[in-house]
């Protein structure tokens, strides 16, 4: 039985190629712990993209936070780059990322941090 109660969990990931998939890995393992396997193949395409989006848009090393709350996941990446995140026209040069976020999560947004950067979220029904 789940804890009523909010988990939170965080990791820093590095700047490389790496990171996306750390991403997932991490993702999976907490929704191991918490017994929400039924969302992990979601909050993974949405930790990956926003970390993507992090390493080929911003000069920050993404840090990623899952935060479970009566039944919502919220998948968040904070970096230190005050602009804000939008969907892009997709094509040859990417810009499909967000759109994959927007189609597997309820909501998305961007939320300015308190040191000048942003978070990027996206909540799931868990």
């Amino acid at each position: 039985m789940r804890s009523p109660m909010r988990s939170r969990a965080e990791i820093t990931l590095g700047r490389s190629p790496e990171a996306p998939r750390r991403a997932r890995r991490f993702v999976d393992g907490v929704c191991l712990d918490w017994r929400i396997t039924s969302v992990t193949p979601d909050a993974e395409t949405v930790a990956s993209e926003l970390v993507e989006n992090t390493l080929r848009h911003t000069g920050s090393t993404p840090l990623l936070t899952l935060e479970l709350d009566r039944g919502e996941l919220t998948v968040a990446v904070t970096d230190d780059s005050p602009e804000r995140a939008f969907v892009r026209a997709g094509g040859a040069q990417g810009g499909f990322g967000l759109r994959m976020v927007e189609q597997a999560a309820k909501d998305w947004g961007c939320t300015p941090s308190e040191r000048g950067g942003k978070t990027v979220w996206a909540t799931l029904v868990a």
